[in-house]
């Protein structure tokens, strides 16, 4: 796969690409779409792979175990589970 930002680049490098790509939802209807149906499929199809390490980054859990990192996103996903909008609030 030809990626954007190789895996043995920095994290900081890695979150300024999937910042570009969520910038590029926000102003590309159609991707959006394709992003909000399947996020690592869609981040996959530009070239971006998402590690645990990555979502620790985005999440401000660089210290989390995978144990809990899969506790964090558990618990957020269940909070959305009833939003209508899926944010949380």
């Amino acid at each position: 796969m030809n990626t954007l930002v190789p895996p043995s680049s920095s994290l900081l490098d890695r979150k300024e690409v999937v910042v570009a790509v969520l910038d590029r939802a926000l102003a590309e209807p159609c991707f959006l779409a394709q992003l909000a149906a399947d996020p690592f499929a869609s981040m996959s199809a530009v070239g971006v792979r998402i590690t645990a390490m990555d979502l620790r980054v985005l999440l401000g859990l660089t210290v989390a175990t995978d144990h809990e990192l899969v506790q964090v996103l558990r618990a957020r996903l269940s909070s959305t589970d009833s939003a209508s909008c899926g944010c949380g609030s």
